[in-house]
């Protein structure tokens, strides 16, 4: 009796740590089964094996999966990891923001940044030697969509002048495992096909083919690669971890594959490689990531012409522009021929001319001033969708969102050209009841975009609402800004944040702008709002002095005073607060 609960003891024993793993939470790895499912576990299991034993308290999985199958695992976030081809991963990093953490290191190559290329099989007897010679033969592939199955040799093709749905008799393709074409070939239904690298070798090794049955046309000679090659070679398979897994356990498999000895059959993980060529060859062939290249749609059309777009924003702005001084010319001859005429008889419309004259060519030349804004955000904005759009990053709620900022900023444009024609045909701006924090938001989100550097600290206290030209009251904001950031970038202060608050007291809202710039003279205070007056270099000495007329064509007041005790300027205009409307402050 007791030699059987001798027995009986690592039995119970052995059933109870196989009910402890199958508790153990599961982490799976989807794997791309080029080779079929069975091959997976053969292929893989040494990397579960390893990761069990270095990262205990979880449960290591292999689920196998074609690369359809794979993609909808990876959105529908049933796996943590996946091992897959170069070009998937790549797609897979722009669909879903897949990470690569390890390269794997295969003993065909003496560098996982050549890993794995296109093998065009023929017979050995097939008079076929050069891509050239697939013309008129009868061809296939894994898939439209298989990395080294298809499209990387569609890129040695095109770059040969051939175009395989025209150029071919037929393109046939098989789906996995890739061993179909290879049968294929062999048997004759196919007069060539095209495998990743390796495979014919590695089916040689295991006697699934006799050697000098196949052979590869079109060979390129790799150093240190030890495989018959059709094509240039790409980065080998990425390890890859998904958005929704954990940084902690990325890190700690990370860690664990590339401390990974190298197995009997020479596969090891290294540091993760450069992916860019794969990139560039889905850009060359207009395919995954880039397949709108060959769609109309908004985002290729702004993506391809947005600099004539730009152009064309910049010849409206100029067309603009001249008619405004078409009618400042015609007004001004006209004036002066009444002015001839009527010498004697109207001595006080000539001193209103004059006056009129005054206000026409402040206008004008402050068309520069108050054009530069928008314009400058207009080209913030497009270059930052350039740099997205020539980093792959080609989500199109960001770029909507910049196409729609363009658009915004020009309409902006256009409206400040409707105000400088409206004041020089004497036409009063259109005053409106507005929350002030609203245009404040507005104005500074502006401003951010136009300087992404600057740091801007606002502060809302009120909800109160004023009567004014929203328009207007922004490009005084906008102004007083750019005056700070100018100020403490002079004083070698750039850094340094920019204070705007906005409050409601006594019947009125004030917004003030503190900087820590340069500060002003004692004697130049009594010159900052006459117009012409400047401190900066290429300054034009106007954006003062219409602020100040702005705010008080309003009821406003506009002031500046110095820091106390620091350096810097802090300038605040108020607006009277809209009669019998309600306020809500967070005072």
């Amino acid at each position: 009796m007791r030699l059987r609960r001798l027995f009986f003891l690592p039995a119970f024993a052995l059933a109870a740590s196989f009910a402890s793993a199958a508790n153990l939470p599961q982490i799976r790895i989807g794997v791309l089964a080029y080779k079929g499912a069975d091959a997976v576990r053969q292929d893989w299991s040494y990397v579960t094996r390893h990761l069990q034993a270095s990262i205990p308290g979880v449960r290591f999985v292999l689920a196998d999966y074609d690369q359809a199958g794979l993609t909808r695992a990876v959105h529908a976030q049933a796996i943590d990891f996946a091992i897959t081809s170069s070009g998937h991963y790549v797609a897979l990093e722009h669909s879903d923001g897949a990470s690569r953490i390890a390269t794997l290191e295969s003993p065909w190559t003496d560098s996982p940044r050549r890993g794995i290329g296109s093998a065009i099989i023929v017979r050995q007897s097939a008079p076929l030697h050069d891509l050239a010679d697939l013309k008129g033969k009868n061809v296939m592939a894994v898939a439209p969509d298989a990395f080294g199955g298809y499209q990387i040799a569609a890129r040695e093709l095109k770059e040969a002048g051939l175009a395989p749905a025209h150029d071919f008799a037929s393109l046939r393709y098989s789906g996995f495992p890739s061993q179909q074409i290879i049968a294929a070939v062999r048997s004759g239904a196919a007069d060539a096909g095209i495998v990743r690298t390796c495979l014919l070798e590695q089916m040689v090794a295991q006697g699934q083919v006799a050697p000098g049955e196949l052979r590869v046309i079109t060979t390129r000679p790799i150093t240190g690669f030890r495989c018959a090659t059709s094509s240039r070679l790409y980065p080998d398979w990425p390890f890859v971890t998904l958005r929704q897994t954990p940084a902690a356990l990325a890190k700690q498999v990370a860690l664990a594959l590339l401390a990974m000895p190298r197995t009997e059959q020479g596969y090891s993980w290294t540091v993760p490689s450069d992916y860019q060529s794969v990139d560039e060859l889905f850009h060359e062939l207009r395919i995954g990531p880039y397949a709108y290249l060959d769609k109309l749609t908004f985002d290729a059309a702004l993506e391809r012409y947005w600099g004539w777009m730009l152009l064309m924003l910049a010849l409206l702005v100029a067309w603009a522009i001249h008619t405004v001084r078409v009618e400042y010319l015609v007004s001004r001859r006209t004036q002066q021929l009444r002015a001839l005429q009527e010498q004697a008889r109207q001595q006080q419309a000539r001193q209103d001319h004059t006056a009129r004259l005054a206000i026409l060519g402040e206008m004008a030349s402050a068309i520069a001033h108050e054009l530069n804004q928008p314009l400058a955000a207009i080209g913030n904005f497009a270059r930052g969708m350039v740099r997205r759009i020539e980093a792959g990053r080609l989500d199109a709620a960001p770029l909507f969102e910049g196409a729609q900022e363009i658009a915004t900023q020009s309409e902006r444009a256009g409206a400040i050209i409707r105000h400088i024609r409206a004041m020089a045909q004497k036409r009063t701006a259109h005053s409106t009841v507005f929350a002030l924090s609203d245009a404040m938001e507005q104005a500074v989100a502006l401003f951010r975009a136009a300087h992404p550097h600057a740091q801007i600290v606002a502060e809302m206290h009120s909800q109160a609402q004023v009567l004014a030209d929203p328009q207007q009251v922004q490009q005084v904001l906008l102004n007083l800004l750019k005056n700070a950031l100018d100020a403490q970038v002079e004083s070698g202060n750039a850094d340094h944040p920019v204070s705007v608050v906005l409050q409601h007291d006594d019947g009125a809202c004030s917004v003030t702008v503190r900087d820590a710039g340069c500060g002003l003279a004692e004697a130049d205070f009594a010159h900052l709002f006459v117009p012409f007056f400047t401190t900066k270099a290429e300054g034009l000495g106007l954006g003062m002095s219409l602020s100040k007329s702005i705010i008080e064509s309003f009821g406003g007041t506009l002031s500046a005073q110095a820091n106390d005790g620091a350096p810097g300027l802090t300038v605040c205009f108020r607006l009277p607060a809209a009669p019998h409307m309600e306020t809500t402050d967070d005072q």
